[in-house]
């Protein structure tokens, strides 16, 4: 059964004397662009995969990871605002940065 979904298809260029899979090569012929008569189609997974733009994709990601690990550091190094306390507001109590010296 396994055998039957897995079979080998290939296609052979005459101008080129070269053996292909259609099926990875969008139905042509790598070297010169011939298309057999009986190509078959590319399987889902990869007619999906060439309409991304994996480059796009990938700045995108590295975009969200680095702000992510500078969200990071910046709550590490404490200069994110405490709890509760909105962006533009001071993070200790009382509105003040330090306590009262009453001495």
């Amino acid at each position: 059964m396994i055998a039957a979904r897995h079979r080998r298809v290939t296609a052979y260029c005459e101008a080129d004397q070269w053996r292909f899979d259609p099926r990875y090569t969008q139905g042509r012929c790598p070297i010169c662009g011939w298309k057999p008569d009986s190509a078959a189609n590319a399987p889902r997974w990869l007619a999906i995969a060439n309409r991304l733009d994996w480059e796009m994709l990938g700045l995108f990601l590295l975009a969200d990871v680095l702000v992510l690990l500078g969200l990071i550091v910046a709550t590490a190094a404490g200069l994110m605002p405490a709890h509760g306390a909105g962006l533009g507001m001071p993070s200790a109590p009382g509105g003040v940065a330090s306590g009262v010296r009453t001495h």
